[in-house]
């Protein structure tokens, strides 16, 4: 801490911020708030390790269990797939033990690296004290924490221990939702992040805040760096001449980052204004990459990807799906981070050049300087924040937040019903092309039960009866049948899985919980007339009920239909069971499919 900000600060402001680093992921600022810190407070030692110990946790975490995330949004085999798995407490408890014994031999390797290393030091220094007193025998001194088997113990039970009586603590106070998809997946990422956390903090603790042995040569070369491009800009400042093979070890640091990401070597020379705007455009580049290249495989993986976000198409769905099959999209997004790879390249080999060595006069025509604030002028200076603009607009038309809603014209119902947009097999080619061609109907695929005994596919629900406010009680009937594959009623529930995500829908659901909604899809996709048919001891989930159905338009227009369909769904946070439910109502609906009637309105 030799800077005179780190120097002024207080232990209890000290404190504090170490404190807010190690919460701010239950306040779900991500890595944002450590990134802040490091450069807020770039000469203290003591902040930057914890702040660079969580970004390397999450940094592990998403490498981990993004890919697995990815998998249970690509289709419902995956993720019936991964949830029976993690449901199971078999495998469940042995991938938090692989979890567990990842992280105790981690801590083991600290513990040899670090053992190594102090008997090594003090080998040396025993030599060193020989050789200038011979007759003495040097007293030893204390060893490092980390490099002492007790403390391996203790970091691994007790870290253990504080993981486990938190999320038993966190069940009793707020039990995880049956209904939430992503449940499982989200119980065994936050074991696994809890745990390196809990690990982390008793490690830095315990060794007086000095960086674990194992990752101490990482964060020398990192601290290095800093001090290094510290040292060059207080040249430049000071109109004094640069030591040119230190300027080169900057170079290669630079270009090492600005490989990884574009714009962040610009970042670390601290050239803001272009670093910045070119950081932000490939990653938004780098998100159209994935979001056509997902689209293409699968445009409902597409959505889902999109929803894990909290974003979705600024566009009806219709065209997004039509849109999405083309691979032109996903070229010109390759084509343009090459481009932009190269740009941010040719810019950084500027910076390193005789100009900044303080070899030629600020008038020279050539001079691209560094360490000045503001934006500089001229068109390859101007041009990142300039694309930066116009990609952020495209994304305002494009992809918005799922909260957002679009006001649309309604059309002439009379003029579209003939011609409204009814691609072949509608049923549905995005999702499963193998869909039979004799399912037909809206409850096509609505078969109530989950066991079938002689029927292959059981009963369907008639649809020729209609009634504004859902079916009525006793009206829909419970057959033990098979569910088939998937129609409209999974579009509606796949495209229902984004809103929830991002409203932590069924995270936050009372247990138990259990209301009926009724809305109207029309002939454009547009959701209307949403209606509480019957409506729960929880006034505040209701209405997040209803928020949620506002959010899940527009959607795909209704296949085969001439007029507007109506939907009666029951929101339920329990197990499929007639008697977890009180109304005979819910009773009924609790065996359809997804707990959804469909039927078609007269004209």
């Amino acid at each position: 801490m030799n800077s005179v900000i780190s120097n002024r600060m207080s232990p209890w402001m000290l404190t504090g911020l170490s404190l807010l680093i190690w919460m701010s992921p239950m306040f779900d600022l991500g890595i944002f708030f450590s990134i802040g810190v490091l450069f807020a407070f770039p000469h203290s030692l003591l902040l930057k390790r914890k702040a660079l110990a969580i970004i390397l946790i999450y940094v592990s975490s998403w490498i981990l269990f993004y890919p697995l995330e990815l998998l249970h949004r690509f289709g419902q085999e995956w993720e019936t797939f991964l949830n029976t798995k993690l449901v199971e407490e078999d495998y469940s408890s042995l991938a938090k033990l692989g979890i567990v014994f990842f992280v105790a031999v981690l801590l083991f390797f600290n513990y040899v690296h670090s053992s190594s290393r102090q008997n090594r030091r003090e080998k040396i220094r025993n030599e060193s004290y020989k050789q200038r007193f011979p007759d003495l025998t040097r007293p030893k001194g204390k060893p490092i924490k980390d490099s002492r088997f007790d403390t391996f113990l203790l970091v691994f039970f007790l870290s253990l221990f504080l993981t486990l009586g938190l999320h038993l603590l966190l069940e009793k106070i707020h039990p995880s939702a049956a209904r939430n998809q992503m449940a499982p997946l989200s119980e065994l990422f936050q074991f696994y992040f809890n745990y390196l956390t809990s690990n982390a903090i008793l490690l830095l603790s315990f060794s007086k805040h000095k960086t674990p042995s194992l990752f101490s040569r990482w964060f020398l070369r990192y601290q290095k760096g800093i001090r290094l491009r510290e040292a060059w800009k207080q040249s430049y400042l000071k109109n004094e001449k640069f030591p040119f093979l230190k300027e080169i070890e900057i170079r290669k640091r630079a270009f090492f980052r600005d490989r990884i990401l574009p714009g962040w070597g610009h970042v670390y020379v601290e050239d803001y204004w272009r670093g910045f705007p070119i950081l932000f455009v490939s990653l938004l580049l780098w998100l159209f990459f994935a979001v056509w290249t997902f689209s293409y495989i699968s445009p409902i993986f597409g959505l889902q990807f999109l929803g894990g976000m909290g974003l979705k198409p600024g566009i009806p769905d219709k065209d997004f799906f039509i849109t999405s099959q083309n691979i032109a999209y996903s070229i010109m997004t390759v084509l343009g981070l090459v481009l932009l790879y190269g740009y941010s390249s040719h810019l950084l080999g500027r910076t390193f050049s005789l100009e900044n060595l303080g070899l030629k006069k600020a008038g020279d025509k050539e001079l691209d300087p560094v360490f000045e604030a503001g934006i500089r002028r001229g068109f390859r200076n101007t041009l990142p924040v300039s694309l930066l603009l116009h990609l952020i607009l495209i994304c305002l038309v494009f992809i918005i937040p799922v909260t957002l809603q679009r006001s649309s014209q309604k059309k002439d119902k009379s003029s579209e019903k003939s011609n409204h947009f009814q691609p072949e097999k509608m049923e549905f080619y995005f999702i499963d092309p193998n869909v039979p061609d004799q399912m037909e109907g809206l409850n096509g695929g609505v078969i109530t039960g989950n066991d079938a005994k002689d029927e292959k596919q059981g009963e369907k629900i008639s649809n020729e009866k209609t009634a504004d406010n859902g079916p009525k009680a006793g009206f829909v009937k419970r057959i033990k049948g098979k569910k088939v594959p998937p129609t409209y009623s999974n579009y509606i529930s796949a495209k229902m899985r984004i809103p929830e995500s991002y409203m932590d829908y069924w995270a936050n659901a009372p247990h138990p919980y259990s209301s009926v909604v009724a809305y109207t899809i029309t002939q454009e996709g547009d959701i209307i007339d949403i209606e509480m048919v019957e409506g729960s001891s929880y006034p505040d989930q209701d209405l997040k009920t209803l928020q949620l159905i506002e959010n899940l338009g527009p959607l795909l227009p209704p296949p085969n239909t001439k007029s507007d369909i109506r939907v009666t769904e029951l929101f339920w946070n329990g197990p499929i069971d007639p008697e977890f439910v009180p109304t005979p109502l819910q009773k009924e609906m609790i065996n359809l499919f997804d707990g959804r009637y469909m039927e078609e309105l007269p004209e």
